[in-house]
C-alpha cells in the first residue's frame, strides 16, 4: 500500500532530517478566562521551567552557557528590532518640534482617546509608541536614515518625557486588560487611564512595543521608567497562560523574552522558550489553532488564517530561530519540522502580482484581512515576510523546505504562479484546495461542519458569510481582485452557487461552523477532485452538490447537481467577478457591455470557460466602494472597472443538473485551440455520482455522494467498458496508465473503504483502503492495480 503524497513527503522529509542530522500571532486569539497577577507594583513570580529540548544537531562546542547566552540573544535581538524599522529624514525631527513639553503628541497627529471610546481595532494611540521604537532606535545607533542622531541628547530627553506620559496614565486596574468597557472596568474611566476595549491591545499590543523601546534604552531607563516596563509586559507574560492559542501565544511569549533580556533574568527566558516550543508543534485536533498537518495554520477556532496569523506566526518564529542559534534555547528537530510543514503549506497559498512584482496571499487565507486595501499595508499589503530571514534560517537548520521558500520566491515572474510551483495540493483540514499551472494559480474554499467559513471581529468583513461557499479565485496577471472587496458584490462572490441575496449579509452571520460533512477532496500531488457538499446554515434554504475536477493539460471541470432552493431568489453559478482587463469574448465575439444570452463560450482576462444549455450574464463597469463599509480602513472611497459573469440556473428545472470547463492561463486564440481538442467525457453527474473520463491522459474522476457509494461504468480509450465501484462515499482518481488509484473521505468519518475496477480486459481488481485519522483524516491514500 501506499500513503498519501503528504505523508510520503513527510516521511521522505524526516528522514532525510535524520541522514543530515540537521533539519529541521495576532489581535483577539482564542482565550479562556483570565488569571489575572497579583499585583501591579510588586508582582511575586515563580518561574520553574522545564528543561529545554535540546538540538541534537549543534555540537557541544559551540553551545554557550545561560548568562552568556542571554547575551548573545539580546545582541541579535536589538539587532532584529533595529534592522526591522523603518524612518525618513523627515520622521524624527517632525516629531520632536511637535512633542508638547509635557511627552504628549498633538491630537492632530496622534489620537488619544482611550477606554470606549477608542477605536477597537489597530488603537490609534499606539502611534505614540510606533515612533518611540523608532526614535529609541536612531538614538542607540544603526537606523538607516537617521544616524546623526545616534547618542543625541535631545532626542533621549524627548523619548523619555514621552515614555513618561504614558506610563503616567498607564491603568492600574487590572481587569482593564480585558474587560474594558465591563463594570469591572467602566467606560466612565475617570482616571483617564490608557486602555481599550480590546484585550489585544492592552496585552499584545501596547506592550510589545514597550518591550521593544525599553530593551533598546536599557541601561539608560530611571528606575521608575524600568519598573512600569516591566510592571506592563510581566502583566501580559503572566496573563491568560493557558487560554492563548496559535500567534497570540508567540506574542506573548516574545514580550516575556524582551523582558527577561532587559532584567537579564534567564529564568523567564528559559520559560518563555518553553512556552514558545510547547506551540511550536502539529496540532491535530479538528478546529485546532496553530500549524496542521497539511500546512494550515488555523487561528479561532482554527479558521484557515496563514495569510494574517500564520504570517505572523512565522515572523516570530523567524526571529526565535536566528536569535537562539546555537543556544540551549535552539529549536528540536520536532519544532524544527513543524516549522517547515508550515513553511511548505505557505508556499502553495502565496501568488505574485505581475504588474508591481509583489508577493501576496490567496485571499482566502486572509479571513476577516480581506477588507483592507493594500495601501494601509495589512494582510492584504504583501505576504509581509522577509525571504531573506527564512533563507537565513534554513541555512542554519540546513531545512529544505525553508531555503526553497526563500529561493523560489525571489524568482521574478511573469505571471501570478510566484515559485513556479506547479500541480495540485488539497489542505484536508480545512477544506482547501490549490492547483497552480505555469502561469497561474487557483485556489478553492469550502467549509464544513468542522470548520468555520470566516469571521467578523471589530466591525471587520460584516459582508463575508459567502467567502467559503466554494469559493474559486483564478489568478493569472495577479491584480485579478486586488483592492476590490470595497467594490464588488458580496453576493457574486467567484466561484459560489447562490440563492442571490436570500442570506442576511450581517456580522452576526459569520463565525458559523457548516452543516455538512462531506466536503474535502482527493489529491495526486499533480491533480485533484474538491467536492463539497452544502446546506447554507443560515438559511437552511439552498443546498447542492458540487465538484471541482483540476486535470491534466491545464484543464479544470466542474459539475452541479442536486441543487435545490425553497427561496425566491434567482440561483446563479458564478464564474468570477474580479478587474476588468481587456475585451470580453462570448462565443469568439467580442462583447462590450451587459449580456444576458444561452452562449457555447466566454473568454475573459486570460481565463476561458465552455458551457452549452445555460443561460449565461455578463456585467462589466464602474463600481463605486466605501472602504469604511467593510471594515475599519481609512482610505478614501475607491471605484473599479468590475467585471462578472454567471451562470443562470432556470427555476422551472433548477434540479437539473449542470457542468463547465475552465481553462486558465490561455489567449483567445489558445483557448479556442484547446476547446476544439478536448476530449472530456462526463460519465454521471446527478445526486449520486460525479464522474468525468479525460480521454487523452486516461483518467478516470469520481465523487460518490451517497454514504453507501456506488458503481459507473464508462468507456476506456478503446471503448471497452470499464466499472469502478466504491463501498461508500469517497473521491476517486484511477490512472488507467500507471495503474495507480487515489481516494479520499471528504467526510473524514470512514476507518476503511473499498475500491473495485472490472474490466473485460483483465481480472477484477478489489483494493482495500484503510483510510488516515487523526490529524490526517481526509489525506489522500495511493494502491496500484498491479502491485
Amino acid at each position: 500500500m501506499k500513503c498519501s503524497l503528504f505523508t510520503l513527503f513527510l516521511s521522505a522529509h524526516i528522514l532525510f532530517l535524520q541522514s543530515t542530522c540537521s533539519i529541521i500571532g495576532r489581535p483577539h486569539g482564542h482565550r479562556h478566562a483570565l488569571n489575572h497577577p497579583r499585583s501591579l507594583t510588586s508582582v511575586p513570580r515563580t518561574v520553574n521551567p522545564t528543561p529545554i529540548a535540546m538540538n541534537a544537531t549543534t555540537r557541544m562546542d559551540k553551545r554557550q552557557h545561560p548568562s552568556s547566552s542571554l547575551d548573545i540573544i539580546r545582541d541579535r535581538r536589538v539587532n532584529s528590532i533595529v534592522g526591522s524599522l523603518r524612518s525618513t529624514k523627515k520622521d524624527i525631527p517632525a516629531w520632536l518640534s511637535t512633542l508638547q513639553q509635557n511627552g504628549k503628541w498633538p491630537d492632530s497627529e496622534v489620537d488619544y482617546a482611550t477606554g470606549c471610546a477608542a477605536r477597537r481595532a489597530n488603537w490609534p494611540a499606539q502611534e505614540h509608541w510606533i515612533r518611540l521604537v523608532i526614535m529609541a532606535a536612531a538614538w542607540r545607533g544603526g537606523l538607516m536614515g537617521a544616524e546623526e542622531y545616534a547618542g543625541d541628547e535631545r532626542l533621549r530627553a524627548a523619548i523619555s518625557s514621552a515614555i513618561d506620559y504614558w506610563f503616567s496614565r498607564d491603568f492600574t486596574n487590572l481587569a482593564c486588560l480585558d474587560s474594558g468597557g465591563k463594570p469591572a472596568c467602566s467606560c466612565d474611566n475617570h482616571e483617564n487611564w490608557l486602555w481599550n476595549t480590546n484585550w489585544y491591545s492592552n496585552v499584545i499590543l501596547i506592550p510589545g512595543l514597550v518591550g521593544r523601546t525599553c530593551l533598546l534604552l536599557r541601561d539608560t531607563l530611571s528606575s521608575s521608567q524600568l519598573r512600569i516596563c516591566t510592571r506592563m509586559t510581566i502583566r501580559s507574560y503572566e496573563y491568560n497562560v493557558d487560554g492563548l492559542t496559535g500567534a497570540n501565544t508567540l506574542d506573548v511569549c516574545r514580550i516575556g523574552i524582551d523582558q527577561a533580556l532587559l532584567t537579564s533574568d534567564e529564568a523567564l527566558l528559559a520559560d518563555a522558550y518553553r512556552r514558545l516550543y510547547r506551540e511550536l508543534r502539529i496540532m491535530n485536533d479538528v478546529r485546532a489553532d496553530g500549524i496542521r498537518a497539511d500546512g494550515a495554520f488555523g487561528q479561532h477556532d482554527g479558521i484557515l488564517y496563514n495569510g494574517n496569523y500564520g504570517k505572523d506566526f512565522v515572523n516570530a518564529m523567524l526571529g526565535f530561530g536566528l536569535e537562539s542559534a546555537e543556544t540551549e534555547f535552539a529549536a528540536n528537530m520536532d519544532a524544527r519540522i513543524a516549522f517547515a510543514t508550515l513553511i511548505d503549506g505557505d508556499r502553495w497559498m502565496i501568488f505574485r502580482n505581475s504588474l508591481t512584482g509583489v508577493l501576496h496571499w490567496d485571499f482566502s487565507v486572509l479571513g476577516r484581512f480581506i477588507s483592507f486595501p493594500v495601501a494601509d499595508f495589512q494582510a492584504t499589503g504583501s505576504i509581509k515576510i522577509s525571504l531573506g530571514d527564512v533563507g537565513q534560517l534554513g541555512q542554519e537548520w540546513q531545512s529544505h523546505p525553508l531555503v526553497d521558500f526563500e529561493h523560489s520566491l525571489s524568482i521574478p515572474t511573469e505571471h501570478a504562479n510566484a515559485g513556479n510551483l506547479l500541480g495540485n495540493r488539497m489542505f484536508y483540514t480545512n477544506d482547501y484546495m490549490v492547483h497552480r499551472g505555469p502561469n497561474y494559480v487557483t485556489t478553492v474554499k469550502m467549509w464544513s461542519s468542522r470548520t468555520k467559513h470566516t469571521e467578523c471581529t471589530n466591525s471587520q468583513n460584516p459582508f463575508g458569510f459567502h467567502l467559503a461557499d466554494g469559493v474559486l479565485y483564478t489568478y493569472v496577471q495577479g491584480n485579478e481582485y486586488e483592492d476590490i472587496s470595497a467594490s464588488w458584490d458580496w453576493n457574486l462572490i467567484p466561484g459560489t452557487t447562490t440563492d442571490y441575496g436570500n442570506t442576511p449579509l450581517t456580522c452576526a452571520n459569520t463565525k458559523r461552523f457548516g452543516i455538512e460533512s462531506f466536503v474535502g477532496g482527493a489529491s495526486t500531488g499533480q491533480i485533484g477532485i474538491a467536492a463539497m457538499q452544502y446546506t447554507n446554515p443560515s438559511t437552511r434554504a439552498l443546498r447542492w452538490r458540487k465538484a471541482w475536477f483540476f486535470l491534466d493539460d491545464d484543464v479544470q471541470h466542474i459539475m452541479i447537481s442536486s441543487l435545490s432552493s425553497t427561496s425566491s431568489a434567482p440561483v446563479y453559478s458564478v464564474l468570477d467577478q474580479r478587474r476588468l482587463n481587456g475585451p470580453v469574448y462570448i462565443d469568439g465575439v467580442e462583447h462590450s457591455g451587459a449580456q444576458n444570452a444561452a452562449a457555447q463560450t466566454l473568454w475573459h482576462g486570460g481565463v476561458g470557460y465552455m458551457f452549452s444549455g445555460t443561460r449565461l450574464s455578463v456585467q462589466v463597469g464602474r463600481n463605486v466602494g466605501d472602504w469604511s463599509t467593510i471594515g475599519t480602513s481609512t482610505q478614501p472611497p475607491t471605484t473599479v472597472d468590475l467585471f462578472s459573469a454567471w451562470l443562470s440556473h432556470d427555476t422551472e428545472a433548477l434540479s437539473q443538473p449542470i457542468s463547465y470547463t475552465v481553462f486558465p492561463g490561455t489567449s483567445p486564440e489558445s483557448f479556442a485551440t484547446k476547446g476544439r481538442h478536448l476530449r472530456l467525457r462526463t460519465v454521471q453527474n446527478d445526486a449520486h455520482i460525479s464522474a468525468i473520463f479525460d480521454e487523452v491522459n486516461e483518467t478516470f474522476m469520481a465523487v460518490f455522494w451517497d454514504f453507501e457509494g456506488g458503481s459507473v461504468i464508462f468507456p476506456d480509450g478503446m471503448s471497452m467498458p470499464v466499472t469502478i465501484s466504491a463501498s461508500a462515499h469517497a473521491a476517486v482518481i484511477y490512472r488507467m496508465r500507471s495503474g495507480d488509484v487515489t481516494v479520499s473521505d471528504p467526510s473524514q468519518g470512514l476507518s476503511s473503504v473499498k475500491i473495485a475496477v472490472v474490466s473485460q480486459q483483465s481480472t477484477p481488481r478489489i483494493l482495500s483502503f484503510v483510510l488516515p485519522r487523526g490529524g490526517l483524516a481526509g489525506s489522500s491514500v495511493t494502491k496500484n492495480v498491479w502491485a
